[in-house]
């Protein structure tokens, strides 16, 4: 016969007491642990092959859209015009793949701080996060404006004019120097010699930050470019014709 349950007497009364269900007690610590380890090394595997394809899915189409620029080429008149269109593309596409590099160890970083809870801080946990959304910003708008930019017919559109790449390139510095600078706030000594010790994985995030350093000098150049195409034109509308 089975036992009888646990009663607990309160005052002149006996109440039973209701034993837990074992089905939904929590996982041992050994089988939780497997669990996690096992979500984590997938969503890395998922992670390393997704960046490759993106990156052959972008070539792909970067190769298609130069392909069809060769055989029909828009007409230049400015020699400012003829620079700009050979050298930057090759500037968009040093974004994009610096962005694909950056989402793909922002991605790894977040997945372990959001499984293992070994993250430094808060705030370097945020900053983390603003620069794998600014990498998935730059890859997308990027790799769009490469194309937009070395299309014949696309490029005349009014999103492909100067003015709207320089408010592009002015609002992605921002989203890279904002992440930068909380990562940087939350760890100021990450680049100091010895300044891994009992930080885990420094390296990644030492890389993550360099990345970023990368993409806002190069936005700074671009908006340097910018605004001395500006100037230029500027000089040209404002130059007086000479007399005839």
């Amino acid at each position: 016969m089975p036992p009888f349950p646990p009663y607990t007497r309160i005052g002149s009364f006996a109440v039973q007491v209701a034993q837990p269900n074992v089905s939904t007690s929590p996982l041992p610590p050994d089988e939780s642990s497997q669990r996690t380890a096992y979500l984590s090394s997938s969503l890395t595997s998922v992670i390393a092959c997704l960046t490759p394809m993106l990156a052959l899915m972008y070539c792909c189409a970067l190769f298609w859209t130069y392909r069809y620029a060769q055989r029909y080429p828009r007409p230049l008149n400015k020699t400012s015009g003829l620079r700009l269109q050979r050298y930057a593309p090759w500037v968009y596409v040093f974004l994009v793949f610096t962005s694909l590099a950056e989402i793909s160890l922002g991605s790894w970083l977040l997945i372990q701080y959001r499984f293992y809870r070994n993250y430094p801080n808060v705030e370097a946990y945020t900053g983390i996060k603003l620069l794998l959304f600014s990498a998935c910003w730059t890859t997308l708008t990027a790799g769009a404006y490469t194309l937009l930019f070395l299309h014949p017919t696309w490029s005349k559109q009014p999103i492909s004019s100067v003015g709207a790449q320089a408010i592009w390139v002015f609002l992605t510095w921002v989203l890279w120097v904002a992440g930068a600078g909380i990562v940087n706030t939350a760890l100021p000594s990450l680049l100091v010699k010895g300044s891994c010790d009992g930080l885990v994985y420094c390296g990644q995030i030492q890389t993550v930050v360099a990345l970023s350093v990368l993409e806002i000098l190069t936005l700074t150049g671009g908006m340097a470019t910018m605004m001395w195409l500006a100037w230029q034109s500027t000089r040209n509308i404002l130059r007086p014709e000479p007399f005839q």
